[in-house]
């Protein structure tokens, strides 16, 4: 497909040159930048796409917690415990018995047991046994949503991609369409200049002046609108981007040509096979499943082996080093109905789950069989407009030979000159829509749009 980007932005380059020339050496210089190069800068600098990369994070941490719960519990607890009092044994004389008449002990003998101040401390090793039919649902669930993140954050990526891409085609219309305008009016000055000649000497009406007044007026009108539409783009290409929203911008118009896309079939298939709602869904399913299990695992009895090691200082009646080991069991008897309910909202959980997925295939569905009749479309178009400007490109040539013989007037060679430009902004704009389609095939497949 032939591309008239570089001939289009010559007279814009100029322009702009003369411009900086005329505001002097302290307007700041724009900065040159490709789709590519706009396309990374958003992809590391964007605040959404930034958010979605830490909720991934995020994420990966919640699973690493997860899946701890697998391994063996080791915890110490210690105390230094201060009482006011302690316990005391008293002996009674002779409670021991008589040895040669004398009662042992000779007399009632108090002993204090453990002191006011003492020391307990220990360190139990905790392996949960059961409970490991608890801890694989819940690890599966953080794995989930863990996919589900990254599938989000992926989404996100193509969502900003594809933005950059639209809001810098739009641009670079908006720019050639300036530039249209520009020779418009100055078509329209050399009229309205022929036409004071004309109204002066009675060879036209004034109603003749007052027209190309108005149209000159109507395209000064457009121009501005234009040229507020340009700096409206420039500040929302900025901040999708991550630049400062003031940050002037020379875009560098070769863009890259169209690619041969799949056919439509095969891009539903890549579709529902790779695109990231379409995997967001799936894992939404896989969690929903795993919290079905883990609701069927709460009827388990939690079974949990230990073994102590107690350490003590003037605790009565305990040694001072000692070790424990066992097995606990819990189970709760009744609850009042609690693990049936949660189990039944899991269940619906599920089910809403798998509808969704169904849903999210069937919209995928619907984009990508948009987006390929829209591809259909701006194929027609870019056609259309090549026409329509080897028309204007050959009305220009007779216009220009007619002022050359002296049998028409400047301001008709202008207007075909204007009317040229229009059908090449027509032309890059069909060409421009041919890429956009292109890219929202990409993104409706769930590609990120280069």
């Amino acid at each position: 497909m032939k591309s008239y980007f570089w001939f289009i932005f010559a007279v814009p380059i100029l322009t702009v040159a003369v411009a900086a020339a005329q505001e002097g050496a302290s307007a700041p210089a724009a900065r040159n930048i490709t789709l590519q190069e706009a396309v990374q800068l958003a992809l590391r600098h964007n605040h959404v796409v930034r958010i979605a990369g830490f909720q991934v994070e995020e994420k990966q941490h919640a699973k690493d917690v997860a899946r701890s719960s697998y391994f063996p519990i080791l915890r110490n607890d210690s105390s230094v415990v201060n009482v006011t009092d302690t316990q005391i044994i008293a002996i009674p004389a002779g409670s021991l018995g008589i040895a040669a008449n004398t009662p042992i002990p000779s007399r009632t003998e108090v002993l204090n047991q453990g002191g006011n101040t003492f020391i307990a401390s220990g360190t139990q090793l905790t392996q949960p046994l059961t409970q490991y039919f608890k801890f694989k649902p819940q690890n599966d669930i953080a794995r989930a949503e863990l996919n589900v993140t990254r599938s989000q954050a992926r989404q996100t990526q193509n969502d900003v991609a594809l933005k950059v891409h639209q809001i810098y085609y739009q641009l670079l219309i908006s720019q050639v369409h300036r530039i249209a305008t520009l020779s418009r009016i100055k078509a329209n000055d050399d009229l309205q200049a022929e036409r004071l000649q004309q109204v002066k000497y009675g060879s036209a009406l004034q109603e003749d002046l007052i027209d190309s007044r108005a149209q000159y007026l109507q395209a000064k009108q457009e121009l501005l609108t234009t040229e507020l539409q340009i700096s409206d783009l420039t500040i929302a290409l900025n901040d999708a981007i991550g630049l400062p929203l003031k940050t002037q911008l020379s875009l560098d118009p070769n863009i890259p040509p169209a690619q041969s896309t799949c056919r439509l079939d095969e891009c539903i298939q890549v579709a529902l096979d790779a695109h990231p709602e379409v995997l967001e869904a799936i894992h939404e399913v896989d969690k929903a499943s795993a919290g079905v299990r883990l609701a069927k695992a709460e009827y388990v009895p939690d079974v949990t082996a230990f073994a102590r090691q107690s350490y003590q200082n003037n605790v009565p009646f305990l040694a001072r080093n000692f070790g424990s080991f066992g097995v606990h069991i819990g189970y709760d008897l009744f609850d009042g109905g609690k693990r049936r309910s949660t189990l039944r909202e899991r269940e619906a959980q599920l089910a809403q789950a798998r509808e969704n997925l169904a849903r999210v295939k069937d919209e995928v569905e619907l984009r990508v069989q948009t987006a390929y009749n829209k591809l259909e479309r701006t194929r027609q178009m870019v056609k259309v407009s090549e026409e329509l400007l080897a028309l204007r490109q050959e009305s220009r040539r007779v216009s220009v030979q007619q002022l050359e013989r002296g049998v028409a007037l400047k301001s008709q060679a202008d207007s075909a000159a204007a009317q040229e430009l229009d059908a090449r902004t027509s032309l890059l704009q069909s060409e421009l829509d041919y890429i956009q389609a292109q890219d929202e095939i990409a993104h409706a497949i769930g590609s990120t749009p280069k």
